[in-house]
């Protein structure tokens, strides 16, 4: 390959797996206010499926590079870019698009130090589902010692985060996943495991709150299961948080029924805070680093995937085997 060409991800048109083709494409250049990073590790998130399929939240533009985040080391600093150094690594968010690649470009203002002793593997799982789970958490439910917090989808990359900061929160935290593995590891996590494939979760919620419900859900997947979490599992002045529609099912819900039940309906979406609520990011950056630091926070890296092997990681992801977080290395 020539110098000056690199190997990434990307789509021409929107659809399944076959619309993904590794291209040879040019090694992009830094503008005013980027920085240029070797990728080391690219972590894969839900939003590359919903993007790749043309259900993102919002309309992107085409050809796109997939992949939202990454780890990697500072090979080009483009002009205006202060306190980087070629050579260190760094961890950033790309906003939309281009971390599925050999090179990738970001804005400095998206990036953090990679913290002392992370590994490449976990610094790639660290930024998206982390500020999204502390988010969650501290922001959009406001958790406070001890409310019971239910996290559906717990054994995810999302989710194996948000048990741990619920939990330093002063919470009890139940968690709903489908295998032996996946429970096992939210039990570690110090959350009560739920197999929501066998019996009624709901009816399990209920057992271990003594028929009150959660005080906080945290859910991701949208159909039944968002439904049944607002109507039948959450506490009186309980707050149910949406930051996913995994299964493309949309609910309506009657006013009326909200009205009534003293319950709140609260959505999360990282991308608007990144883009406009930057001192809300800044906060959320500071206290995950802060507990890593600490030896507070366990990132659970699953399986690791080749760039070459992309397309076997998105299915990975949408069969549902990731056990934490799936990553992709050159």
């Amino acid at each position: 390959m020539p110098a000056n060409r690199m190997k990434a991800l990307r789509i021409e048109k929107h659809g399944g797996p076959e619309v993904m083709h590794l291209a040879e494409v040019p090694i992009p250049e830094p503008g005013p206010g980027e920085i240029r990073l070797k990728m080391e590790a690219s972590g894969l998130n839900y939003s590359d499926i919903m993007m790749r399929e043309g259900r993102y939240l919002r309309e992107i533009s085409l050809p796109l590079i997939l992949g939202h985040e990454v780890c990697g080391t500072i090979e080009k600093i483009g002009a205006g870019v202060e306190g980087w150094r070629v050579g260190q690594r760094a961890l950033a968010i790309t906003g939309e698009g281009g971390g599925l690649a050999e090179h990738v470009i970001v804005k400095a203002a998206s990036m953090v130090p990679s913290p002392p002793g992370l590994t490449p593997h976990e610094g790639a799982a660290l930024l998206v589902q982390g500020l999204t789970a502390v988010q969650l958490i501290d922001n959009a439910a406001k958790v406070t010692t001890g409310e019971t917090v239910l996290v559906h989808a717990a054994a995810g990359g999302v989710g194996t985060l948000a048990i741990q900061i619920a939990r330093a929160r002063g919470a009890r935290v139940l968690g709903t996943s489908s295998s032996e593995e996946k429970l096992r590891l939210v039990s570690e996590l110090g959350a009560a495991p739920i197999d929501y494939s066998r019996g009624d979760w709901v009816r399990e919620v209920l057992a271990f709150t003594g028929g009150k419900g959660a005080d906080v859900i945290l859910e991701c997947a949208g159909g039944e299961i968002l439904e049944r979490s607002y109507k039948e599992a959450l506490a009186d002045f309980g707050r149910l948080v949406v930051y996913g529609i995994a299964s493309g099912k949309v609910v309506s819900f009657d006013n009326r029924d909200i009205l009534t039940s003293n319950k709140s309906l609260i959505g999360f979406w990282l991308g608007p805070h990144l883009a406009r609520h930057t001192d809300r990011v800044a906060v959320a950056k500071e206290k995950l680093v802060g507990m890593i630091r600490l030896g507070e926070l366990r990132l659970i890296v699953g399986k690791v995937f080749r760039l070459e092997e992309a397309t076997d990681a998105f299915a990975h992801m949408q069969n549902r085997k990731n056990v934490g977080k799936i990553v992709v290395t050159p």
